[in-house]
């Protein structure tokens, strides 16, 4: 799971592609978290916003904490549930 969030956090900064750099970082994001049997991270449209706002300061300090914190509670722990069954 830290693999993975490690992974996205930086990628909307790198401008490695043209505007799609934080669904590019969230594809591959959730791509780690399935291939290591965690449900991947669904960003609901009603919260576009408040990760919008947290990205602003990660891209100032790298402070991985409030973004980690806001990823892990997209999850929805239904699914986490069924996973694991």
């Amino acid at each position: 799971m830290k693999q993975s969030e490690t992974f996205i956090e930086p990628l909307p900064g790198t401008k490695l592609w043209s505007d799609v750099n934080k669904r590019m970082g969230r594809f591959i994001m959730n791509g780690f978290l399935l291939n290591c049997g965690y449900p991947a991270i669904n960003l609901p449209a009603k919260r576009q916003l408040e990760f919008n706002q947290l990205m602003l300061p990660f891209y100032e300090t790298g402070n991985q904490k409030q973004m980690n914190t806001f990823l892990r509670s997209c999850l929805d722990e239904r699914v986490i549930k069924i996973m694991k069954e």
